[in-house]
């Protein structure tokens, strides 16, 4: 089935700021293919959309019996592979399909939902798009969902759980002298432990006392076969850095090759494609709507497709370098 500072808040102005100054690229200019002759070992980080296979940033990825499933690094099934979840999937290209090899279900937070002013938050992440969950307020919760440059999360889907423990997928921010957070949750790594500004980290244990005291790290996505990886797919926001190329995805570590012109990308929610070099070479971005719906809608492949449309339709836009 299926740092100009440390962080800088970006406007979610929509795509018609982007529409107004970069035109329209024709499928002719891109090409069908979103990742410009093959993917070979493909990593893709999005929110799922539909099933059907599992439908995610626009591709169609069959999940097989040598797909390897896990949650919170523990081995599971695809009962749990549902519109919305966050979705890390290392896939590979099979007589013109995708097949998803491994996939991790990483969740940008678990704990306690609570009140934060007029909106809801967890392990002090505010969350944005939860208008409707007063009945979980004080429960134990994890959020799938997609993190902002301001450190919040866009939440896609918010489920009960039965974990004691508390926990945050996300970049590391901060220093030993400053303190660290992921996001807005401020972390207390276990004594000794040695940490890296910019590592993308799983980090769980219990939140207390506004801060999360961290019993566990995994660092890294793609658990498996990172060092293979040939293209990737993701889905994010930008947010503004110092070194070169000036951006990177909010909250994921996945930084960008410094040729790359991304400003015009600043303001939109997107899906970027492209080869991975150790760095990101991202060569088109699909500009995708906030709404849940829509952005299923617009995400979804045809009948007997591996992918969307729109990936090389109107939406679609080069991603240009110096």
């Amino acid at each position: 089935m299926t740092r100009l500072t440390r962080r800088n808040t970006l406007g979610l102005l929509g795509g018609t700021a982007l529409t107004a100054c970069s035109p329209a690229i024709s499928k002719s200019q891109l090409g069908d293919d979103p990742f410009e002759g093959g993917i070979g070992g493909t990593g893709i980080v999005g929110l799922m959309t539909g099933t059907g296979s599992v439908l995610v940033n626009g591709l169609r990825v069959e999940v097989t019996s040598a797909t390897r499933i896990f949650s919170a690094n523990a081995r599971t099934n695809d009962t749990l592979l549902i519109p919305g979840r966050t979705l890390t999937m290392l896939a590979r290209a099979r007589l013109g399909r995708f097949e998803a090899k491994r996939i991790d279900i990483d969740d940008p937070l678990t704990g306690v939902l609570l009140r934060h002013g007029s909106g809801f938050s967890v392990n002090s992440t505010t969350l944005h798009g939860a208008d409707s969950v007063n009945a979980l307020v004080g429960e134990r919760i994890t959020v799938s969902g997609i993190w902002q440059a301001d450190g919040s999360v866009q939440t896609s889907l918010m489920q009960r759980t039965s974990s004691q423990e508390d926990s945050v997928s996300g970049v590391l921010e901060g220093s030993a002298a400053e303190g660290w957070s992921i996001g807005q949750t401020p972390i207390a790594p276990p004594r000794g432990q040695s940490l890296i500004a910019g590592q993308f980290v799983v980090a769980k244990g219990q939140f207390t006392h506004g801060t999360l005291q961290v019993n566990s790290l995994r660092f890294g996505r793609f658990r498996e076969g990172g060092g293979t990886l040939r293209q990737l797919s993701v889905e994010g926001y930008l947010e503004p850095v110092s070194n070169a190329p000036g951006f990177r995805l909010a909250g994921l570590g996945h930084s960008f090759d410094q040729r790359l012109q991304l400003a015009s990308f600043a303001d939109n929610r997107a899906v970027y494609f492209g080869p991975y070099t150790g760095r990101f070479v991202a060569r088109r971005a699909v500009l995708v709507p906030e709404a849940q719906g829509q952005r299923a809608s617009l995400l979804r492949p045809a009948d007997g497709k591996s992918s969307a449309a729109s990936l090389s339709g109107d939406r679609a836009r080069t991603v240009t370098t110096r």
